[in-house]
């Protein structure tokens, strides 16, 4: 079930799906240790003897409150006269999710209500020798585990605490959890389980026909007894209205400082922009690192997910961000690569939040038992990219300085040892998505894009004969696409060189990487052909739209009517090839329309998926997906720069 909402601090991140329900938990590092891993904090209530979880049967509208990672969700069923209304949050300076739910009777006589949140924590990722216990003193639920302690407490409008509460064993024995015992309204009173356990907490409250009461309940975050003590004291010292109205002024400061003027654009590309911002904002981790998505459902697929840095993904969030005005989020990237890329020059295929090597599916023997380096070479081509880029917006020299040797000069000489001296193209790695080995036109427009970028560089440190080398070896490598990875006879660059030398003619939208990363003018003959070519073979003639990742892509494919599931990645790249090739205000409309397409399908809370069903436009497979928030952001500061350019004014 994709994610509705994401909120996080930096340290703490929490996403809930589209039934109100918090489905991962991620302390204290963001996309590490993941204490829910898919599982589920559910919530119930009980009116009058009857009890319902939120859910199926319930009608739920979920979105953020404007300009914040604060949400406003509202459910409501058929069958009863009562209105659920929360705020989730995570506060945004200490490590406290928090909900303040909102019972609304929309009944004409007073009702008693009792509300349920299950506990359901798999501490660490899993679910052996936890414990969860019943403070008596204080009236709340611990749940710990070495170092790693979540201490559940809440209190009513009416003042009142904890009602009733209970723990137990789960996924043992045939059990279930204990959230089973919430559903006759009465919960047992146990007070301690340890192993496979789980707990819920109900609060009751009298609501007056017409009106409303509160409950506000959270789970402070420590790494021992003393810390999620002294994080539940602060709670109840404030309040939790109080901190929660604080996290919401922090988020609107936060993304109303950036440095674009959005007040040209349409309301809902505004609106997207920002949440896109704050998504990928909770998606970063206090170190620097920046991962894929906290969407855990892709573990029925695997057993792994996308809860790891990518350095491709990495970057180019880094160059939204640094568009927007968020330089400060980049350089903690830029920071997290000086300590991660390998001795040899090159990043690794995914990276661990705390920096170690993740988990990979790239091989390092092909077919015939030959040797190869199991990385995508783009990855690291594009981390120097990105850097360069965030120089040439904020000059930054000191900053450079420190990153210098690593991520300009070791990876910049590793780019040119990976070099097949034979055709002048990069030796062989894995393809952008993933698959397949070869040369492909992605990764030889990203590595000459690093090259001149590496140069750039050299002139700023005065390195001459560096700065020649490299943009000798820039030109050459220009040279060699035109000689082996354009095809005269089709009159478009085709995706790949594959490793027995003959060309991959498969159109593919990463071609695109010959106008994105600067290697093309957009208005090269060459370039708008094969731009042609992918719309005409990769656009959905359906009435959803959207552009196609490639030909024939079987990855969570619905149809075999269509060439695969559009992509949000893959539309935006249309939608700058528009943009950037735009010759007036009139056809800059074409690449306006494509980030209208994309607000249209994003789920209402903002969120945008990898891909979308091709007949319901439904988010598929992870959900959000930073790289597609990413590309959003650098699409619509484009057109905005592409806009005072042909306006000759501000935008």
């Amino acid at each position: 079930m994709p994610r509705s909402l994401v909120m996080g601090n930096g340290r703490l991140a929490v996403a809930l799906d589209s039934n109100m329900t918090v489905r991962d938990f991620f302390y204290p590092q963001v996309g590490l240790e993941n204490h829910i891993i898919g599982h589920d904090l559910k919530t119930g209530i009980w009116v009058e003897g009857r009890f319902l979880w939120l859910g199926k049967g319930w009608d739920m509208e979920m979105k953020y409150l404007p300009d914040t990672l604060v949400s406003r969700c509202l459910a409501t069923h058929p069958d009863l006269d009562i209105k659920i209304e929360t705020n989730d949050a995570v506060h945004h300076f200490i490590n406290v999710f928090m909900r303040k739910v909102m019972v609304h009777n929309t009944g004409k006589a007073s009702r008693k209500v009792r509300l349920f949140f299950a506990n359901d924590f798999h501490i660490y990722g899993d679910a052996v020798g936890d414990t969860a216990m019943y403070e008596a003193a204080k009236n709340r639920i611990i749940h710990y585990k070495r170092q790693r302690y979540f201490l559940v407490d809440g209190v009513t409008s009416q003042k009142k605490g904890i009602y009733q509460f209970a723990t137990g064993r789960k996924e043992t024995f045939g059990l279930q959890g204990t959230w089973k015992d919430a559903e006759d309204g009465v919960l047992s009173g146990n007070p301690i389980s340890q192993g496979a356990v789980d707990s819920v907490v109900s609060f009751e409250v009298e609501v007056q026909p017409q009106s409303t009461e509160i409950i506000y309940y959270w789970i402070a975050c420590g790494k021992d007894l003393e810390e999620v003590d002294d994080l539940d004291a602060r709670v109840k010292r404030f309040g939790l209205e109080q901190l929660i109205l604080e996290t919401e002024n922090y988020w609107s400061a936060w993304v109303n400082r950036g440095e674009v003027n959005l007040s040209l654009l349409p309301r809902s590309v505004v609106r997207l922009f920002k949440t896109s911002l704050m998504i990928m904002r909770a998606h970063v981790d206090s170190s620097g690192a920046i991962i894929a998505s906290c969407d855990s459902d892709i573990l029925q697929f695997n057993r792994d997910t996308y809860s790891y840095v990518w350095p491709r993904d990495g970057a180019i969030a880094a160059m939204a961000f640094d568009l927007a005005g968020f330089q400060e989020v980049s350089r903690l990237f830029f920071q997290f690569c000086d300590r991660t890329i390998s001795d040899k020059g090159f990043f690794h295929h995914k990276y661990s939040p705390d920096g170690s090597v993740g988990s990979s599916w790239l091989a390092s023997v092909d077919a015939n038992g030959q040797g190869q380096l199991p990385i995508q070479e783009d990855e690291t081509a594009l981390v120097l990219y990105a850097l360069w880029r965030h120089f040439q917006k904020y000059r930054d020299i000191e900053f450079i300085s420190s990153v210098y040797q690593n991520v300009v000069v070791k990876a910049a000489d590793f780019l040119l040892e990976y070099i097949d001296h034979k055709t002048g193209l990069p030796k062989p790695s894995f393809d952008v998505w993933e698959e397949k080995i070869g040369t492909f036109t992605w990764t030889t427009a990203t590595v000459c894009a690093a090259l001149e970028a590496a140069a750039g560089f050299a002139k700023v440190f005065y390195d001459s004969d560096r700065q020649e080398m490299l943009n000798k070896a820039a030109a050459s490598m220009k040279k060699a696409m035109i000689t082996h990875l354009y095809n005269t006879q089709q009159h478009r660059f085709t995706k790949a060189v594959s490793m027995d030398g003959f060309p991959d003619l498969a159109l593919d939208s990463s071609i695109a990487a010959i106008f994105i990363y600067g290697v093309f003018d957009a208005d090269d003959k060459k370039v708008r052909e094969t731009m042609d070519a992918l719309i005409d073979k990769l656009w959905l003639k359906t009435h959803i739209g959207g552009l196609a990742r490639y030909e024939n892509d079987e990855y969570s494919r619905v149809s075999q009517d269509v060439p695969g599931n559009p992509w949000f990645i893959s539309s935006l790249w249309l939608a700058r090839w528009h943009l950037v090739g735009a010759r007036s205000l009139d056809e800059l409309k074409k690449g306006l329309d494509l980030l209208l397409w994309v607000t249209d399908h994003s789920l209402p809370s903002g969120m945008l998926a990898e891909q979308i069903n091709p007949d319901t436009g439904a988010p598929m497979s992870v959900s959000p997906l930073v790289w597609s928030h990413a590309e959003f952001i650098i699409a619509v500061c484009e057109y905005l720069a592409k806009y005072q350019e042909l306006s000759g004014q501000e935008p």
